[in-house]
C-alpha cells in the first residue's frame, strides 16, 4: 500500500482511528512524504457575549487536552500507518477557528510541533544531560552510596 492515493489512506484512518475521538471522518491529506491527519472536536461552549480571545484559548484548551489524553494510541497508530504507507504521520486537531497540528508524540518521523500560523517548533533532548549532572559517564563503574 506504499502508493496509496489520499482517499485510500483517509479510508483507512477512517476505520482505525477509535470511535468519539473526532466530530465526524477527520480530513486525511498529503504533503510530500507525509500523511497529516487533523480532526474536528467539538467546541468549548462558553456562553454569550465571550471574547474572541476566550474562545481562542478555549479551543486551544481543548486540543491540548486531545493531544495529551490520546498520545499513546496515536503514536501506535501512527507507526501502524508509517510502517503500511511508508510515509510519516502528522496529528491535528480544529475546533472552532483553531487548527493546531502536531506530531504523533514519539514516532520520531516528525519535525516539531506546528502552531496555527505554521512555525515549527523543535523540541527535542538535550544531549549529555548526565555528563553535566553527576550522571553515568561511559566507562566509568557504578558507586553505590
Amino acid at each position: 500500500m506504499e502508493n496509496a492515493d489520499a482517499s485510500t489512506i483517509g479510508g483507512w484512518f477512517a476505520g482505525r482511528l477509535p470511535d468519539g475521538w473526532f466530530a465526524g471522518a477527520p480530513e486525511v491529506t498529503l504533503e510530500g512524504d507525509q500523511i497529516v491527519v487533523v480532526g474536528s472536536l467539538a467546541e468549548v461552549e462558553l456562553g454569550a457575549g465571550v471574547s474572541d480571545a476566550a474562545k481562542a484559548a478555549a479551543a486551544q484548551g481543548r486540543i491540548s487536552r486531545f493531544r495529551e489524553y490520546t498520545r499513546r494510541e496515536r503514536i501506535w497508530i501512527a507507526r501502524e500507518a508509517e510502517a503500511l504507507f511508508k510515509k510519516n504521520v502528522t496529528w491535528g486537531a480544529r475546533s472552532g477557528a483553531t487548527k493546531l497540528t502536531f506530531t504523533a508524540g514519539g514516532s520520531g518521523g516528525g519535525e516539531g510541533e506546528k502552531t496555527a500560523e505554521g512555525a515549527s517548533v523543535k523540541i527535542g533532548r538535550r544531549r549529555g544531560w548526565g555528563r553535566r549532572f553527576g550522571g553515568p559517564r561511559s566507562g566509568d563503574t557504578p558507586r553505590f552510596f
